[in-house]
């Protein structure tokens, strides 16, 4: 852990997924505070600041959905730590006790989101509810396909062992594919996630750069990107044959496949670019080519992510909307609401 300051703090956030009334909160706010203080077995443990509702509108009821929760701590924890004692026991105890979701972060990164820094997202699954390349296929006929070497991809089955082979396989199967089925995608098949545009639109307002890294490809990540105002979009190029006006099965040549790695060393870049601190950038996203990303990132978050994805990500979120991300960076409801308001 990080030296002993005298304002050590520690932030819970806290997400209800059932209506909890007073009682409760304060139990599961005490609770929180007494884990945390039995971890640590520091002398003066953890003791709670400040807690109040984030989701909550002056003069409306007393309780919300959203907690945050303050705690005086003797040594400021780190973000994987605070990680860790989120999947420990005792607060794995509480959630499902509670029927809520924690997440724990350290009170300096906690502050500094309140300086506007580099939001980078996946695409599939993430910003947009679909897997693409499963929609390509389901749309020509060879869904099948190319489950299956998805499927064998993710059981480690040559030879698709990594991302770049399982990608340029399933992309062979389509050949043939019309270019129109971009267009066809975008009106009649991909959806926003909820709160996707609603969440960009308050960061972009508050200052915020936003990009998308995608192991998709460009026509949609391009598509997203100026639907949402996002500054960046990386994804996988095509060949098209612009004779016939069909996909050849291939990706272009010399052009990087947007693997892990690759989205890592793109974060950083762009955040150097725009001289943002990796403290002040935030990733999210669902898949394990999402977690180098989510590493290097000041907070890296796991949305609706895969079960081995979660324990693996900096933080983990499960939500129904991703507007719920701004709660994580300490926003209020209120300034969420003044920043939609906004003319653009």
């Amino acid at each position: 852990m990080e030296a002993q300051t005298a304002d050590a703090e520690l932030v819970a956030l806290i997400f209800a997924k059932d209506d909890l009334h007073s009682e409760m909160w304060q139990k599961l706010f005490g609770s929180i505070s007494n884990s945390y203080s039995q971890h640590t077995a520091h002398p003066d443990g953890a003791k709670i600041l400040s807690t109040r509702f984030l989701d909550q509108i002056p003069t409306t009821a007393t309780n919300g959905r959203v907690a945050e929760v303050k705690l005086s701590v003797g040594t400021t924890p780190t973000l994987r730590e605070c990680k860790i004692f989120t999947d420990g026991p005792s607060l794995q105890t509480l959630q499902s006790q509670y029927h809520v979701e924690i997440i724990l972060q350290p009170g300096p990164l906690y502050a500094a989101h309140r300086t506007p820094g580099l939001a980078v997202f996946d695409m599939d699954s993430t910003l947009i509810q679909q897997e693409v390349i499963d929609e390509l296929a389901r749309a020509v006929g060879l869904y099948d396909q190319v489950a299956a070497i998805t499927e064998a991809a993710m059981r480690g089955e040559e030879p698709y062992t990594d991302f770049e082979a399982s990608l340029r396989a399933r992309v062979a199967l389509l050949h043939g594919v019309p270019t129109t089925i971009w267009e066809q995608l975008k009106s009649e098949i991909i959806t926003f996630t909820p709160g996707a545009p609603e969440l960009l639109r308050v960061l972009i307002k508050l200052g915020w750069k936003g990009a998308v890294l995608s192991g998709g490809f460009t026509p949609l990540a391009e598509w997203v990107k100026d639907t949402l105002g996002l500054s960046y979009a990386y994804a996988n190029h095509l060949v098209t044959d612009p004779v016939r006006g069909e996909l050849t099965g291939e990706l272009v040549s010399g052009q990087p496949i947007i693997h892990g790695l690759k989205k890592r060393e793109l974060l950083l870049q762009i955040a150097k670019d725009n001289a943002i601190s990796p403290e002040n950038v935030i990733a999210v996203g669902d898949g394990s080519n999402d977690l180098p990303m989510m590493e290097v990132a000041g907070l890296g978050i796991a949305f609706n992510a895969k079960p081995k994805v979660q324990h693996a990500a900096p933080s983990k979120l499960n939500s129904t909307t991703l507007l719920d991300i701004l709660y994580i960076l300490g926003y209020s409801q209120e300034e969420i609401n003044k920043a939609l308001a906004r003319p653009k």
